[in-house]
């Protein structure tokens, strides 16, 4: 195979692996028995020079569906093209995959950047991710998916990166005006995420104070 798998059904492989790499790493949590629509993903892992896409699942198998992987092929294809000097096969190398892995079990494993989606309602990961330490969470299909409530936890809702990393909802269905149906979360003391200077900048930090 062309990625990296552990299908023996146990978590030390993962555990392993993110405690020597997650600082090089996008972790996405309860990623599914298929990896699909990962287009906000590659952006954040190439915007911050990160080495390794890492997928972890309780389920017994996980899969790439490489008909369903990006929403915009050809805007990935030029992106990895870009990323990795011309050679966008290289991308399967950075593709670690851990089946079998219960996500309770990485606390206070570090990581770069956490992504959360379809998580299950009875599943609350809030102390978790936050044990991860990542400098950025992504959450992705908010309608019918619990909430990792981050608000008031070391993090801060981060709406300007949002366009600055391009990031676009792969269901983009608002329910309120304005809403991306994603939020990315920045931690308050992580000096590396540079936040613009800009006009309205003190707006968007008194925003981020009531509703981060």
């Amino acid at each position: 195979m062309p990625y990296t798998t552990d299908v023996k059904g146990s978590t030390k492989p993962a555990i392993a692996f993110l405690r020597e790499n997650g600082h090089r790493s996008i972790v996405s949590l309860g990623c599914g028995e298929q990896v699909n629509q990962i287009d906000n993903h590659l952006r954040l892992m190439t915007e911050l020079n990160l080495k390794y896409y890492v997928g972890i699942d309780c389920a017994p198998y996980i899969e790439l569906v490489s008909e369903k992987l990006f929403m915009n092929p050809n805007a990935m294809t030029e992106l990895l093209t870009r990323y990795y000097g011309g050679k966008p096969e290289r991308f399967k190398k950075a593709i670690k995959l851990f089946p079998g892995t219960y996500v309770e079990d990485l606390a206070d494993i570090p990581c770069a950047v956490v992504v959360c989606q379809r998580v299950y309602p009875d599943c609350f990961w809030e102390d978790l991710i936050i044990s991860m330490r990542p400098k950025l969470v992504l959450q992705e299909d908010l309608h019918g998916c619990e909430r990792q409530k981050l608000r008031g936890k070391h993090y801060v809702r981060n709406w300007s990166k949002i366009n600055h990393f391009n990031l676009k909802p792969f269901r983009p269905w608002p329910v309120f005006p304005g809403e991306k149906n994603l939020i990315l979360w920045r931690r308050r003391d992580d000096g590396e995420i540079k936040v613009e200077n800009g006009r309205f900048r003190w707006l968007e930090r008194l925003c981020e104070s009531f509703i981060g």
